[in-house]
């Protein structure tokens, strides 16, 4: 049904809807038939054009002349079976067709682009439709009944009007309402419910009864149907719209009933039973649109309060995320910064100690001293890297693969770490979960979450790790963008998750682990890597219950990149004897991670010139031009000049030049327009002095200069 509420729920109506219209249509055709003989040759309802008119509302308008047709057909056949196929039925049926097809422009013209009855705005729409296509049929109609069989023209054009306008107002926002019930709120169990509908319905009937036929209740106080409109507005009250409609229909059954009885008039008053028929019409049609009325406003109360709610809801929870957004980019940054400045100072420490190795008859206990160090050193450079991969400046080397492949191949890795008091199993999609991705990152998280698991089982226990394609919809909560996603899952039985502490699990150096038994980086890193990538990591966890993390990376159509062949030889092949001296210019602003740097290539026979930074550089350029063979920067510098915009000016200049980039941070992360390659043009801070060395040799001899 286009255009429908947000909140109606589909039925078994919705499902065939031309198929339960057709039967509808039909069986309240035959029970209007049986009604006639109460005002002549016209009943007093006529239940087939509302049903007919929910057809032009819930069927989309390719179905419009299928229902004309329908109508037709199935008016002519119940005719038929019924004895009442003749000319005058012929000529009534022309004038319903007609009707419908004046309330059908008019619906397209009026009540675009359908009618929910959602609001009041849509039923005093439909008011003034049914209103003006009754009374424009009621002439003709009239005039066929006076010819016909001698009936009262004004007679017979008053109950033909009001008659549809019933048929309308109770069969046609019934029959829509049952295709797309509106969801509404549970009052009270569903037993007490039935219950109080069965109350309802019995205080109708009997109130009914004694209303219409005017009983005392008590001295001279009588019974009268304006007292029907109570229990009518505690269906509408606790019922909502269809509550309403059926209290409305079943008063209507009981006076039309008591007319067919052949009892004394109605108490509505007038002189015959036409009279009393016309009254009824007209009380139970103001019941009906007021009571309608009430009701549609109250729904749309209703559905302004749940549409508020859910609102408030995505609003509190997209300002929870934004919040730990921020919060999370704010420590990021910080963490990079830190990591950066550190890292230079590890670089320098690192150079330092491979510079004292290579002093000669170095004593047993100091060089064990500087192991011990050594040690340390590249600890706290682990440490600088997690941070750097938490604040998503660490440089990443993606490739496309099958997410599968690279799970089972991990899974060797893995199943080390898992002691034999767990259990370890894994299950994998089985078509190719194709992404683009870091091989080392994505197999860090998954040991990370691994590790997670087997300590919160320290008992033993199931770890279960599945792959798992899964869709991102438009409009859909979280923070992924719509598309198709590849999902590591890792769960565990283990002990659960405080939900107080779920918000922090990603926060760095946030742990529950005993002292020094977890950094609080595991975590933090892994949420960092698939932040990279492009996913998320999300966590369901009940204290006692296990946990379940899924890994969202999102896939991709690009075709696996075969493996790259292993690169040996070139790496060292050059003996640091070079036919003729080269020259390397080292632009880097740390002056004691400058002079190492100077100090460990002019050892490996380079000539070295110095810069401390890339303005500085630029501005002595013409003392390097033709001399300088190789240029070594660092990527982040003050002076306005960063290392990235230094190398693309020189390469402007001289296209053949290498440059290589060093930096703490991902060279990714400067807005320049670069690309870089560890252990091709950049190296990682910090690095050993072999490590330097490697990458210049591979730019001055190897084929694949920068």
């Amino acid at each position: 049904m286009t255009g429908a509420s947000p909140l109606l729920l589909p039925t078994p109506l919705a499902k065939a809807p031309a198929l339960w219209l057709a039967l509808a249509f039909f069986a309240s055709h035959a029970l209007a038939l049986s009604l006639i003989r109460l005002s002549g040759p016209l009943a007093p309802a006529w239940p087939p054009v509302g049903v007919a008119f929910a057809a032009f509302i819930i069927l989309p308008p390719s179905h419009r002349a299928l229902i004309f047709v329908a109508v037709a057909v199935l008016d002519t056949l119940s005719n038929t079976l019924q004895g009442f196929m003749t000319f005058t039925a012929l000529a009534y049926l022309a004038v319903s067709l007609s009707e419908l097809w004046l309330a059908e422009r008019l619906l397209r013209r009026f009540a675009k682009p359908t009618l929910t009855f959602a609001n009041v705005g849509d039923v005093l729409v439909f008011v003034g439709i049914i209103t003006v296509t009754s009374a424009a049929s009621a002439v003709p109609a009239s005039v066929i009944a006076k010819f016909s069989s001698g009936a009262d023209p004004l007679n017979a054009g008053v109950i033909w009007w009001i008659g549809d306008m019933l048929g309308y107002i109770l069969v046609t926002p019934l029959t829509v309402l049952l295709a797309f019930r509106p969801a509404t709120r549970e009052r009270g169990p569903r037993s007490l419910r039935l219950i109080e509908m069965g109350l309802m319905l019995l205080t109708l009937v009997v109130g009914g009864v004694w209303a219409f036929q005017g009983r005392g209740i008590v001295g001279p106080l009588d019974a009268h149907p304006y007292m029907l409109t109570v229990p009518i507005l505690w269906a509408t009250l606790r019922f909502d719209q269809l509550g309403t409609l059926w209290s409305v229909l079943v008063t209507g059954i009981v006076g039309v009933g008591l007319l067919m009885a052949d009892l004394p008039l109605l108490s509505l008053g007038g002189q015959s039973n036409t009279d009393a028929l016309i009254l009824l019409q007209v009380f139970l049609g103001v019941v009906a649109i007021s009571s309608l009325v009430l009701a549609t406003a109250l729904r749309a109360q209703q559905d302004a309060t749940v549409a508020n709610a859910r609102m408030i809801a995505a609003l509190t929870e997209s300002e929870q995320r934004l919040r730990q957004s921020q919060k999370m980019d704010a420590i990021g940054q910080l963490a990079g910064g830190v990591a950066h400045d550190f890292n230079n100072v590890l670089a320098a420490i690192l150079m330092q100690l491979g510079e004292i190795r290579l002093v000669k008859d170095l004593p047993r206990m100091a060089a064990e001293l500087l192991s011990d160090v050594e040690q340390a050193a590249q600890r706290a450079a682990r440490l600088t890297r997690q941070l750097l991969v938490f604040s998503r400046q660490q440089a990443m080397q993606s490739r496309v693969l099958d997410l599968n492949q690279l799970v089972r191949n991990h899974t060797r890795l893995l199943r080390r770490v898992v002691p034999s008091t767990h259990e370890l199993s894994v299950q994998l999609n089985p078509a190719p979960l194709i992404v683009a991705a870091d091989a080392g990152m994505i197999e860090q998280v998954m040991l990370n979450l691994v590790l997670n698991a087997r300590d919160a089982q320290r008992e033993g226990g199931k770890i279960l790790v599945i792959t798992s394609p899964r869709t991102v919809l438009p409009g859909a909560p979280g923070d992924l963008p719509p598309g198709e996603y590849a999902v590591i899952t890792v769960s565990d039985s283990g002990i659960g998750i405080p939900p107080q502490n779920i918000p922090r699990l990603f926060e760095p150096f946030f742990t529950t682990k005993p002292p020094g038994q977890g950094t609080g980086l595991g975590l933090a890193t892994a949420y960092g890597i698939v932040q990279q990538h492009g996913g998320t990591i999300g966590v369901d966890s009940r204290p006692g219950h296990g946990t379940t993390m899924e890994i969202w990376l999102p896939t991709t159509q690009a075709p696996v990149a075969e493996d790259a062949d292993s690169i040996d030889g070139p790496l060292d092949a050059d003996s640091g004897e070079h036919a003729s001296p080269l020259t390397i210019l080292v632009v880097e602003d740390e002056p004691t991670v400058r002079r190492l740097m100077a100090r460990v290539l002019e050892r490996d026979g380079f000539r070295v010139r110095t810069a401390v930074s890339g303005r500085d550089a630029l501005d002595h350029w013409g003392d390097y031009a033709g001399v300088v063979d190789l240029v070594l920067t660092d990527v982040v510098m003050p002076g306005g000049v960063s290392g990235t915009q230094l190398g693309r000016e020189l390469r402007n200049r001289h296209p053949d030049l290498p440059v290589v980039y060093t930096s703490g941070y991902d060279p990714d992360y400067d807005p320049s327009d670069v690309t870089m390659v560890p252990g091709e043009n950049f190296v990682p801070k910090p690095a050993t002095a072999d490590q330097l060395l490697a990458v210049i040799r591979r730019q001055l001899v190897g084929p694949g200069r920068a």
